[in-house]
């Protein structure tokens, strides 16, 4: 407390006062960068949880149309029968 106030008194109140935003700006923005890097990694994850229901949805989309149209499904996405012809 004694150096801020010899800071004050040596310097000013305007100049004293600049010193500290400054301070507090900086740990505000180290701050806002971590909550950042966190939420990145959330939605990373996330959007991996997505891409995973979506491709177990087409697959399964891919199977109900196979069955609407009488054929069968092999089990490989690139292989697909028609008992149809």
């Amino acid at each position: 407390m004694e150096t801020f106030i010899s800071i004050i008194s040596s310097l000013g109140f305007p100049i004293a006062a600049c010193l500290y935003m400054a301070k507090y700006v900086r740990e505000q923005t180290a701050s806002y960068r971590q909550d950042i890097k966190d939420l990145r990694k959330e939605h990373k994850d996330e959007i991996g949880k997505v891409t995973e229901a979506l491709n177990n949805n087409t697959k399964a989309v891919e199977k109900l149309c196979l069955k609407l149209e009488g054929g069968v499904y092999s089990g490989d996405n690139n292989v697909i029968q028609n008992d149809a012809g």
